[in-house]
């Protein structure tokens, strides 16, 4: 749990989660797994009163920022050579209701 400056509401503080990594091995993909892992996450972060929650997401990950489209994130900025290959990176954030 951090605190900083809202992604979402700009010139407020906020109690923010950060998802650090979501993997799923290939064989196991497109079967909710991922979507269960984000959601058990946003529900302890919400336990614990945070406002909202973000993440990074290389920029090229087009299924995994989809998943996290429908799960309510929005791109809030782009990190620039965030990977170590040199990839750039969305953060992406919701609000935790």
């Amino acid at each position: 749990m951090e605190h900083g400056f809202s992604d979402v509401r700009k010139l407020h503080f906020a109690k923010k989660g950060h998802i650090i990594s979501v993997a799923v091995m290939p064989e196991f993909r497109r079967m909710g797994i991922g979507r269960g892992l984000v959601e058990y996450a946003l529900s302890a972060l919400s336990s614990l009163s945070a406002d909202e929650c973000f993440l990074e997401v290389r920029i090229s990950n087009d299924p995994a920022i989809e998943l996290y489209n429908r799960l309510g994130f929005q791109i809030a900025r782009t990190i620039s050579r965030y990977y170590y290959d040199g990839s750039d990176a969305y953060v992406m954030v919701r609000v935790i209701k």
